[in-house]
């Protein structure tokens, strides 16, 4: 993207009301933050009417379709499923690259693949708009409390337009490249996130099967290098305490870390480990776990 047309629109987009596509658990969080932070906030109608609801309540103003939405936005934030449904709002007749005004910025806070948002971002420029990648890391509850880390694929003249946005409803928010480098740089996370939960998952079985109880194994581990987040939450979700622990579901988990797998082999980097938890999550999915939260993956 040109630095000349960022940087003539930078100075309006700072000033405009934000839109909000993806009212989902993770949306919801973020437009709560961004409405704390006293933004303008336009959503669009959602299937599930939960998040939309509460947002229109706090104070959001829903549109009936995204070209609504767009006249009356400046700048969008995505937090959708994947890049299929980043694509739909970007590029169908009603979407985002028709009927945003030039100078637009729309940042995406979806788990997207880099190839998509590259090719994203360049139909935009021609668009007259500016699109960029934001993926966020934590939970739903940490998005309502503002406390996200953002990962911004950007030019450096965008990036502080778009930081302003996400501070609303991120902690940290890191510059970590040009465009798709946010995309790229969330999936290695993710994928070290679920290559993690497999293997405490299949700790946690092989372990239950040696009658080795649960409470020893966590003292144990929580006193080495061993321990870690995901193995801690899998302990509290098996031992009762915390019935939401990783509330990703093993769907999601496995689209992300499938992604991953795709972008290695794309690369030509060998990553048979992460491809066994791949293969592991499918199997689950198959088996119909799907929309059942990760830690699920430790119950035979």
């Amino acid at each position: 993207m040109s630095k000349g047309s960022s940087a003539s629109a930078a100075p309006r987009l700072i000033k405009q009301s934000v839109g909000l596509i993806g009212a989902g658990r993770m949306g919801t969080g973020i437009g709560i933050s961004l409405l704390r932070q006293q933004r303008e906030l336009h959503i669009k109608v959602n299937k599930k009417r939960f998040g939309a609801d509460r947002l229109i309540s706090a104070g959001a103003r829903e549109h009936t379709s995204i070209a609504e939405l767009a006249q009356h936005v400046s700048v969008v934030v995505l937090s959708l499923p994947s890049s299929r449904e980043v694509e739909m709002v970007c590029l169908d007749d009603d979407g985002l690259f028709v009927h945003m005004c030039r100078g637009g910025l729309i940042i995406d806070c979806t788990t997207s693949y880099p190839a998509s948002t590259i090719a994203l971002a360049k139909t935009a420029q021609r668009r007259g708009l500016s699109f960029i990648d934001a993926p966020v890391t934590r939970s739903p509850e940490q998005a309502e409390l503002g406390l996200l880390n953002a990962m911004v694929g950007s030019d450096t003249t965008l990036f502080p337009v778009a930081e302003r946005i996400l501070a609303a409803f991120c902690e940290t928010v890191m510059h970590v490249g040009d465009v798709g480098h946010g995309h790229k740089l969330k999936l290695v996370y993710n994928s070290m996130t679920m290559g993690i939960a497999a293997v405490a998952a299949e700790v946690c079985q092989f372990a239950d099967s040696l009658q080795i109880d649960l409470v020893t194994l966590r003292s144990l581990v929580s006193r080495g290098s061993t321990n870690s987040g995901i193995f801690q939450a899998f302990a509290a979700f098996l031992l009762g305490e915390k019935p939401d622990a990783l509330a990703i579901s093993i769907a999601n988990a496995a689209k992300d870390i499938e992604c991953a797998v795709r972008l290695a082999r794309e690369s030509a980097v060998s990553v048979p480990v992460l491809d066994a938890a791949a293969q592991e999550l499918n199997l689950s999915v198959v088996a119909g776990k799907g929309e059942l939260t990760l830690p699920h993956l430790a119950l035979s």
